[in-house]
């Protein structure tokens, strides 16, 4: 798919069938979530319902199909964390390595700007290396890793914590 085909929005409660789909393929891939029961397409949508002032979420799509969907949400409901949040990008697998995945970032980090963020986060399974590097090529640095804090299918997993101060 090409870029000139693809367009980032505004995500709608029409989407969220899709949304369920796409992140319910992490759930059986085990790459990029600790959940382990699929979504249903009330989740996503009761998400956009609840969705604060400066929270967000966005789909990319081409040709009338999402591709994939980004969000960001506050970091922590605490007021000294009001400039801090947490973003996250899943895209549909047979749509990967496209720069789907790249151009959400970008549209993530050009919002959390517009919402007055100053930090985000995201935190990625350590072994997700492509999602990582993706992280890093936007400016992101892995701060730490959070060893052995998910528990999935009899194993324990690590969260590598990644951080972008933006200016």
């Amino acid at each position: 798919m090409t870029p000139d085909r693809r367009v980032i929005r505004d995500a709608g409660i029409h989407d969220a069938v899709r949304i369920a789909e796409i992140y319910n393929q992490s759930i059986v891939r085990r790459d990029a979530t600790m959940d382990t029961v699929h979504l249903g397409p009330s989740e996503p949508a009761m998400w956009m319902e609840k969705q604060g002032p400066r929270e967000y979420l966005g789909v990319v799509q081409a040709q009338d199909l999402v591709l994939g969907w980004g969000i960001i949400k506050r970091y922590h409901p605490r007021p000294g964390y009001a400039r801090a949040a947490e973003t996250s990008v899943y895209i549909d697998r047979d749509h990967t390595g496209q720069g789907h995945g790249s151009a959400m970032q970008t549209h993530l980090v050009e919002v959390a700007r517009s919402l007055d963020y100053h930090h985000l986060v995201a935190k990625i399974w350590a072994g997700n290396d492509g999602s990582i590097r993706m992280h890093q090529r936007f400016g992101y640095e892995m701060v730490g890793v959070q060893r052995e804090i998910g528990f999935v299918d009899g194993q324990w997993l690590d969260v590598a914590i990644l951080q972008l101060i933006l200016d």
